[in-house]
């Protein structure tokens, strides 16, 4: 099948009808039934029989549209970015972040990189710590912000700060919020878990492990968000990083330091190759404005529920 084939198959298959398919497509009927017939004649098979009027798809048509449904999603995503490359005058920077950076610092970053630079577009993708290198090295994005630092050749790393997990609860469980709450309270207590959810959930495993410390943990997460969402039910307490628990901060909350403190650097990782060196490194630099702000915000918040 050509791609005009492709084109007008599945606007005839979505529609139900030629006079339907041509406004689609913005073209004249006549020139909808040509192709189609040209279509069936390659193929060697009808694609759609009419039945009082109305068109309807046989059953290799209903076998062949899975497939051609693929093909013509990615045609109109490759024509939708040819059209956002033409577009971008300033820039254009892909970047692969954590869920939980995803959530609180990534989009303030952007937001406050854009104020400055209105010109620059954004990609943001999420994704798991074992996928940054990957991505990078397939040209899938141009800078990852994650909690661990690569050290792979041909790869440049920017420490960005650090993050650390707090333990979240239903208002009040664990008392006055600004005292840090010993990680033994979680022995045998129900736990809302963490599984590859990234580094700094893994440091607070291995922690766990150390003090021979095994909460009971009653329903198992892969993300922050899910997580706290399942405090807010009553399910139990768990961990999220500092910055997250403030990003989805609600009166039915509580946020308490942990003791031992829990905490994994930030850093931002970027091909030593990469075309927009320049660009990537002004973003690094608002990404470690946004942590810094959002750390102290953090400290600031804890004095003053302690005053």
């Amino acid at each position: 099948m050509r791609l005009r084939h492709i084109e007008v198959f599945h606007a005839v298959y979505e529609h139900g009808s030629i006079s339907e398919a041509a406004r689609a497509l913005n073209v004249s009927q006549p020139s909808v039934s040509k192709v189609l017939r040209h279509a069936e004649d390659q193929l060697g098979y009808e694609l759609f029989q009419r039945t009082k009027g109305r068109l309807i798809a046989t059953e290799p048509a209903h076998e062949l549209f899975a497939e051609v449904s693929e093909v013509y999603t990615r045609l109109g995503r490759l024509t939708r970015t040819a059209k956002n490359i033409g577009n971008r005058k300033g820039g254009h920077l892909r970047v692969a972040v954590l869920p939980s950076i995803g959530l609180a610092i990534a989009p303030r970053a952007i937001a406050l990189f854009r104020e400055r630079n209105p010109d620059v577009t954004f990609e943001i993708t999420t994704l798991h710590s074992r996928e940054v290198e990957r991505f990078l090295y397939e040209r899938e994005c141009d800078v990852a912000i994650g909690y661990r630092i690569s050290r792979q050749v041909h790869m440049r790393q920017t420490a960005l700060g650090s993050a650390g997990l707090v333990l979240v609860s239903p208002r009040g469980a664990f008392g006055d919020e600004s005292r840090a709450v010993p990680v033994e309270v979680l022995d045998g207590l129900d736990f809302v878990g963490l599984r590859d959810s990234g580094p700094l959930a893994d440091v607070f495993v291995n922690e766990l492990t150390r003090l021979g410390i095994a909460p009971r943990e009653i329903v198992t997460s892969h993300t922050y968000y899910t997580a706290l969402a399942l405090v807010r039910q009553g399910v139990g307490v768990t961990v999220a990083d500092a910055f997250t628990a403030a990003a989805m901060a609600a009166p039915d909350l509580s946020c308490y330091g942990l003791a031992p403190d829990v905490s994994a650097p930030i850093g931002a990782v970027a091909l030593e190759s990469a075309a927009a060196g320049e660009l990537i490194d002004r973003f690094i630099e608002t990404v470690r404005e946004v942590i810094e702000d959002a750390a102290g915000h953090h400290e600031a918040t804890l004095a003053g529920r302690s005053s």
